[in-house]
């Protein structure tokens, strides 16, 4: 029998017995429709949805079913992902050639038949809803009784657990849940996590039986419908000018998660999210999102019109970039737009999408100040987009740098709204084309455009600035809690926090308005996460250019005698493409540093200028101290050097809960640093790892949104425990250390720990609070 001949055997087998198990299910509980599940928010069973099944769901279902990453596409985080159900197909495909259709809850289906068509199959019943077949019929249910029949084991959990990110997900329909239950009789859900308590798993048990009813959202307030209409107006002015504006300022918050701070928020009172969409009707009539892939595409009318929509999903600390809608920020929209004198002629149409010729019209000035005035909103984008696998947006940068920006008054020369558009030719961006065909010719045309840039920006700063005056502090926006960011790198994921965070790093960036606008449409308003290998790796390749041009502009303060060597230990390593492109000498400012150094270390002397310059304001200072580690806390201290061979044991973030009953309990997230030789690689990082300087730091507070291991340390054992962290150098002495102070992903008391650390970050930030994942927890 022949290979061949042999596959298509067991195919047919295969089919045969889905085909009988769906006859099976077809003969004792009819046939399978979908069914309406959400409830008016009055009825009794969609109160007890709210009260007593969601927290449930949340707690310990959407920690690792919420962002597009969640295993086979299936998003437990709002009834309509839940009716929605499970999908084979990945999102995430580094291999594929041709881009994917796109899955987007919310936008790309709005009904569950819909959804079916696209190969989504329910994990609930759709039979005949009675108690009986609800149960049988519900791939779910099926899914936690298989866990309560196969406790979670405990300690160290056996290899057969895979939590690999690239890892095999099985995605069982109904017809293929009893196979998958014998092949793997420990994959229960929670998957690789503790059991649900018997009451919990009552409680889901009895609403699956009811046949899953759910609740839908609760009404908005009078003051949030006004709120809503309010902004609606402003956005749908009719003018050229106004519709240019609110084209500009939607492609840049698509992704916000818009609050509204009329009300005082608190733990008690979280916020209500809105998204800002594109929609077919006007205010006053039903929303009708405009599906298309980015936030810039043509949407094929004649008129869009801009709407704040209710976010009916749980909020993930992931996917969260709260943005808020005030009185402050409608007077900073009426300065820099709505009342600046400049016009519109004519609105440019969709078919181009370099937005340095889009929004040519608007001054240079105020798109800068308006990206800036939220720069932690502006940078999240690329940490906190839809990339919830973000390796392709941040394996581009290292694992920790300080981020400044240049000052706005800089483009009040009357001559940079010329010079922008005249170079918005060689600023264009790979991320403006299809999501399919970027071949080498295009990313060459990229490279070589970026190079004349370089050249026209030299001769730019040559000519209009005072020759006899290198840059100084003062041409470094200061004043403002968005001045200074600090952005940590965990492997595929990041943190973006305010202010100069920490350790100085190795590398720092200044940023000005070309940077950052291509930062985001490139990253953000430009990636495509369902598009194919050739435009996620284009992307990457360019985002080396950005990253060059904002470290050049950090050295460019330095004495020039420091400039190429200190840029040089940034690129250890690297290519002889890359050494010849670093001495082009148009990437620095061509004229010495202004500043006044005092010692032989520049970098790090402008470091500690540069933090102490952008917050000299008191209030400013005392914001920036929030992530030091409190004096009750010093010995923690003693975290931040940990020799390198315990620092190998560590994933990339870890919690350390201090239960405190005198002082109150309190988080620190411990990060793990990864040395590169240099970032610029771009299909081999591990080549330029070097893993034997690898670092760790402590940060107070909540750090990273995958946490990859737990720690719950008794203040009064804080001293025991930091020595006994410092000593474990070896494999025996780091399970020492877990098994008395970890809190493994199979620990009885994981999902009590779980919940008082979102008790605590819901309380500590309720405006930026999410749902932490848990699909990076280790197994250690």
């Amino acid at each position: 029998m022949t290979f061949k001949v042999l596959i298509i055997l067991l195919t047919s087998v295969l089919v045969s017995a889905c085909s009988d198990a769906s006859d099976q299910l077809e003969k004792d509980y009819g046939s399978d429709k979908t069914r309406p599940r959400q409830l008016p928010v009055e009825d009794t069973l969609a109160q007890q949805y709210r009260e007593q099944v969601m927290p449930i769901l949340e707690s310990r279902c959407v920690v690792c079913h919420g962002c597009y990453d969640a295993p086979c596409q299936l998003k437990l985080s709002s009834p309509e992902g839940i009716d929605r159900g499970a999908s084979k197909h990945k999102v995430y495909n580094g291999e594929r050639l041709l881009g994917a259709q796109p899955s987007r809850l919310f936008v790309d289906a709005h009904e569950t038949d819909e959804w079916r068509k696209q190969g989504f199959s329910s994990v609930l019943n759709e039979r005949d809803q009675t108690l009986l077949a609800n149960l049988q019929g519900s791939v779910m249910y099926k899914l936690l009784l298989q866990k309560e029949q196969h406790p979670q084991p405990q300690g160290i959990l056996p290899a057969e657990f895979n939590y690999g990110l690239n890892r095999q997900d099985q995605c069982p329909d109904i017809n293929q849940v009893e196979d998958y239950k014998e092949d793997f009789p420990l994959a229960g859900m929670p998957y690789g996590l503790p059991n649900l308590s018997n009451d919990e798993f009552k409680t889901l048990e009895q609403w699956i039986g009811r046949g899953a009813p759910m609740s839908a959202p609760l009404p908005l307030s009078a003051q949030h419908l006004a709120l809503v209409e309010h902004w609606e107006r402003k956005l749908n002015g009719n003018s050229l000018k106004e519709q240019l504006v609110a084209r500009y300022i939607y492609e840049h918050l698509f992704l916000a998660h818009v609050y509204f701070d009329a009300q005082p928020i608190s733990a008690q009172s979280p916020p209500r999210f809105f998204k800002l969409i594109r929609s077919y009707t006007p205010s006053g009539e039903p929303v009708k999102i405009i599906p298309t892939r980015r936030p810039y595409d043509d949407p094929k009318v004649e008129r869009v019109y801009y709407r704040l929509v209710l976010d009916r999903a749980t909020t993930l600390a992931k996917t969260n970039l709260p943005y808020v809608f005030n009185q402050k920020l409608e007077k900073q929209w009426d300065k820099l737009f709505y009342n600046a004198k400049f016009t519109v002629q004519t609105l440019p149409d969709y078919q181009n999408f370099n937005p340095f010729l889009v929004f040519k019209d608007i001054p240079v000035s105020a798109r800068y100040e308006f990206m800036l005035k939220e720069a932690h909103f502006t940078i999240s984008g690329f940490i906190k987009g839809p990339v919830c696998r973000g390796q392709v947006a941040v394996n581009v940068i290292n694992d920790k740098f300080w981020v400044f920006f240049v000052n706005p008054d800089i483009n009040e020369n009357p001559r940079i709204d010329d010079f922008v558009y005249e170079q918005a030719k060689n600023l264009r961006l790979p991320a403006e084309s299809s999501s399919t065909n970027l071949s080498l010719t295009e990313w060459l045309s990229y490279a070589e455009g970026n190079t004349a840039y370089f050249k026209a920006k030299s001769n730019y700063i040559h000519q209009n600035m005072d020759h006899e005056k290198g840059l100084t502090l003062d041409d470094i926006w200061s004043g403002d809690e968005n001045a200074a960011l600090t952005i940590f790198r965990h492997i595929d994921s990041a943190t973006v926090l305010k202010g100069a965070v920490g350790k100085q790093p190795k590398t720092a960036w200044i940023i000005d308005y070309p940077i950052l606008e291509r930062i985001h449409y490139l990253l953000v308003a430009g990636f495509d996460v369902y598009g194919n290998v050739g435009h996620q790796l284009t992307t990457r390749l360019y985002m080396d250019f950005l990253r060059i041009e904002s470290e050049t502009n950090f050295i460019s303060f330095i004495p020039t005698e420091f400039r190429k060597s200190t840029l040089a230990s940034w690129y250890l390593g690297s290519t002889k493409e890359l050494s010849d492109y670093l001495e082009d000498k148009n990437l620095f400012y061509n004229r010495p540093s202004g500043i006044d150094f005092e010692t032989q270390f520049p970098k790090e002397e402008l470091l500690t200028r540069l933090k102490q310059y952008v917050y000299e304001a008191p209030m400013l200072q005392k914001k920036n101290q929030q992530y030091r580690i409190s004096e009750d806390d010093i010995e923690l201290k003693r975290l931040s050097i940990l020799d390198n061979e315990v620092v190998l044991a560590l994933p990339q973030v870890s919690f350390v809960l201090i239960e405190d009953q005198e002082q109150g309990d309190r988080v620190y997230t411990l990060l793990r640093h990864n040395e590169h030789k240099n970032v610029s690689s771009l299909l081999n990082e591990r080549a330029n790892r070097l893993p034997l300087q690898d670092t760790a730091e402590l940060i107070k507070g909540f750090l990273g949104t995958y946490p990859g291991l737990i720690f719950k340390v008794s203040a009064r054992d804080k001293s025991h425990f930091v020595s006994a962290f410092i000593q474990a150098n070896t494999i025996q002495k780091f399970q020492a250390l877990m098994t008395r102070y970890g809190v493994r992903r199979s620990n009885p008391a994981f999902w009590s720990v779980s919940d008082r650390l979102h008790q605590l970050y819901l309380q500590q930030d309720p405006i930026e609070y999410g749902l932490f994942d848990y699909n990076r927890l280790v197994n250690k």
